[in-house]
């Protein structure tokens, strides 16, 4: 919970129960990065019948550009293609310009754009990697 307070505006933040609820329905997708006994990072996934979604990846400011939301996000993606699964899906903001840039250097594209998607109604590129 402390990655995702100093990681996003409180008003963009998931709750603790959020964070509850994905780790009940999909434990397996739910992955800390931790050095020695502090959490640098953290990713929330889940597998679908046909596709991957990735829910969150964020890591704590001072490791940001060191190598841990791109091991989340790799490990998430190993986990899909585990699975046998084809596609992975995410929705980004479309103004989180450094998000997107990460998600595409990992090779996702954006699909489209979903207006309204999130609470205080900023717009969303839907972003897909076929795996």
């Amino acid at each position: 919970m402390e990655i995702e307070r100093v990681s996003f505006p409180k008003s963009q933040a998931y709750s603790e129960n959020y964070f509850q609820k994905y780790f009940r329905e999909y434990p397996q997708g739910f992955i800390i990065i931790k050095n020695e006994e502090k959490i640098l990072g953290y990713a929330i996934g889940q597998a679908q019948k046909e596709f991957g979604e990735i829910i969150s990846i964020a890591s704590h400011p001072a490791r940001r550009k060191k190598g841990v939301g791109k091991t989340l996000a790799n490990f998430l993606i190993a986990h899909f293609k585990k699975k046998s699964l084809k596609k992975i899906f995410l929705h980004v903001r479309k103004n989180n310009l450094a998000a997107i840039s990460f998600y595409k250097n990992l090779g996702f594209q954006i699909l489209k754009t979903v207006k309204n998607y999130y609470q205080n109604s900023d717009d969303a590129y839907l972003m897909e990697r076929k795996i």
